[in-house]
């Protein structure tokens, strides 16, 4: 790596050439002064591809799901004063869904601050408990050698990004002028082949594995001692009325294939939330208990089956009857599956806390348990509540001509074709996946920005997805979440992205009509609902985006296979009606829970 006459420049070169060397192989920049010793950096680091990102907003949101994508943390770089605080919304998602981003803010010098310097903030620890690790580093210094210092801060952000529980880390760096030497840099630029074409290879930003880290970290593995497994073991032997509740988690067929497992050998239904990456894959689902959101709407079915001991894994279920279920009973053993450094357990209900991951918790606990062969009425109780509600659910839907926003969900997921990944939004989209969308053999992600539940940056999280993924993805999001992030649809003019965002417009915040606050009249309308009168035909063009609206079926159904077919930014919109969404919900879960109540009755539904 050549050298710098420029300390900022040394500085960012060094880091740069370390984070490249540990793996990192993109970085979002958003343009500024204060950062160009940065972004000459990564430039002069091969391996590592530059995304340019305007709105640092947007690039937060975006490098996101990049990381999420592909496991990997993604450099973000802003300039000094208010372009750091726009990340807030995404290090605070990226900390709750655990998913590593390396937040490389550029500072003026300590002498500039707190004096009305411009384009100057309090960056110092900016983003609180949500960064894993947050430090301001030596400003860089003509004559002094700070080389090795620089190599061992890239080394120990990647490291404390990556470990458990994964998340962002945040290096504020104050820089002095000269920020660059121009007339170094363009040489170096020129020596290197920088291009401004945005069409490069993956293989060009190819990690040198010859070359390894400045210092290799060895992350420590979390077992469970046999003394404790063993003890765990003990309160679940013989327990017939158990269930294992899979919540929001990163999918993994490994993770799936061994609960799987586990809830064989305890002969346990499984209730798996739509983002646990249980309801779809090639792992055994026979056990796998998909409409609980209907069948727990029923009291005397939850008074019946109230179980004597959970196994917990993944964050809090999507569902609210799901929750309340949870929170309502008392259990001689409810426990918790935890990552070191998470504990979600909103309920307060664990009596049980495992410190270990997914698979190392299932293969150490069914080894302690004895195989269990003899039938299970409770287990034939969950299986069969759910597939009448099931089937319930799937017939009404069939049977539907108007553009329902559960239909619409559920009919993506029939014409969605395995190895797609799926992104959905808050409020209502995700829901109605939870409600409306079974199982499947096809191998589908689906993911959601579920770490804060908000309705911001989900545009920009599944255009960086897409952008990683290289195959076609797919969005379904409500049109204030894609008013919320309407700028970010620029980044598809900028960079080929394959993404079928489908927008449900219904004219406002559809969610709240299911709330109590629907009563209220017109403040509901005004301060609720908040209705735009607004459509995103001409929003598309910022993103080069093909447009096409569906009011039936067929136009649906064709829309998406040539948005699949055709690489590029697809915008899909379909107009829904707050009032009829509202009421043909109702409808269709109270015909599914009078299909439970009717218990093996298989009548018709009309």
């Amino acid at each position: 790596m050549e050298t710098s006459r420029n300390s900022n420049s040394r500085a960012a070169a060094v880091m740069m050439d370390e984070f490249a060397r540990s793996g990192v192989a993109h970085a979002c920049i958003s343009p500024g002064s204060r950062s160009s010793a940065l972004v000459t950096g990564i430039l002069r680091a091969p391996a590592i591809r530059p995304w340019v990102i305007l709105d640092e907003r947007s690039a937060g949101f975006f490098a996101l799901g990049m990381a999420r994508e592909t496991r990997c943390p993604v450099i973000l770089v802003c300039t000094s004063g208010t372009a750091a605080a726009n990340y807030m919304p995404a290090v605070v998602e990226a900390s709750l869904s655990k998913i590593p981003l390396i937040v490389i803010t550029a500072d003026r010098p300590p002498e500039a601050r707190d004096c009305r310097s411009p384009q100057t903030i309090d960056q110092v620890g900016m983003f609180g408990s949500h960064a894993r690790w947050s430090v301001e580093l030596a400003t860089p210094v003509a004559g002094l050698d700070l080389d090795s210092y620089y190599r061992t801060i890239a080394c120990r952000a990647f490291s404390t990004a990556t470990e458990m529980p994964a998340g962002p880390v945040h290096l504020n760096i104050p820089m002095r002028e000269p920020l660059i030497d121009v007339s170094e840099e363009r040489e170096a630029l020129a020596r290197i082949g920088e291009s401004e074409s945005e069409s490069e290879s993956e293989s060009e930003f190819a990690a040198d594995e010859s070359r390894p880290p400045y210092t290799r970290v060895y992350p420590a593995r979390h077992s469970i001692p046999p003394e404790s497994i063993g003890a765990l073991a003990d309160k679940l032997r013989g327990c017939d009325r158990g269930l294992i509740v899979c919540g929001p988690a990163a999918p993994s067929p490994e993770a799936a294939g061994s609960i799987a497992r586990l809830a064989e050998r305890l002969n346990w239904p499984v209730l798996a939330d739509p983002l646990s990456g249980l309801r779809a894959g090639h792992h055994d689902r026979s056990r796998i208990v998909d409409a609980y959101d209907i069948v727990l709407r029923d009291p005397a079915f939850c008074e019946a089956n109230q179980p004597d001991a959970v196994i917990q894994f993944g964050d809090p279920p999507v569902s609210k009857s799901l929750g309340q279920f949870l929170a309502a009973g008392s259990r001689r053993c409810h426990l918790m599956v935890a990552e070191p450094g998470t504990w979600p357990d909103p309920l307060q209900k664990a009596s049980d806390v495992a410190r270990a991951g997914t698979v190392e918790f299932c293969d150490s606990i069914f080894e302690s348990l004895d195989e269990s062969r003899k039938p299970s009425p409770w287990l034939d109780s969950w299986l069969g509540a759910s597939a009448r509600a099931r089937a319930a659910l799937d017939e009404m839907l069939a049977d539907e001509p108007a553009m329902f926003e559960g239909k619409v969900v559920a009919e993506l997921m029939r014409l969605t074709p395995g190895g797609c990944a799926v992104h959905t939004g808050n409020s209502m989209p995700i829901r109605d996946f939870d409600t409306f969308v079974g199982q499947s053999d096809r191998d589908t992600a689906l993911f959601c920005n579920r770490g804060a539940n908000g309705i911001d940056g989900v545009l920009a999280t599944a255009l960086g997805a897409a952008a990683a993924r290289k195959a076609a993805t797919i969005l379904v999001l409500g049109d204030l979440s894609l008013l919320h992030d309407i700028g970010a649809i620029q980044i598809a003019a900028r960079y080929p992205v394959h993404l079928l965002a489908i927008v449900i417009n219904n004219d406002g915040g559809g969610i709240f009509s299911f709330l109590p606050q629907a009563s209220l009249g017109d403040s509901f309308e005004r301060f609720f609902a908040t209705p735009h009168g607004l459509d995103f035909e001409r929003a598309s063009a910022l993103g080069r985006a093909r447009y096409a609206r569906a009011g039936s079926w067929s136009e649906f159904n064709a829309a998406v296979g040539y948005a699949l077919d055709h690489p590029g930014l697809h915008l899909l919109e379909i107009r829904g009606d707050r009032a009829r969404n509202l009421a043909m919900h109702r409808r269709l879960i109270e015909t599914a829970l009078s299909r439970v109540r009717a218990g093996s009755d298989a009548g018709t539904i009309r």
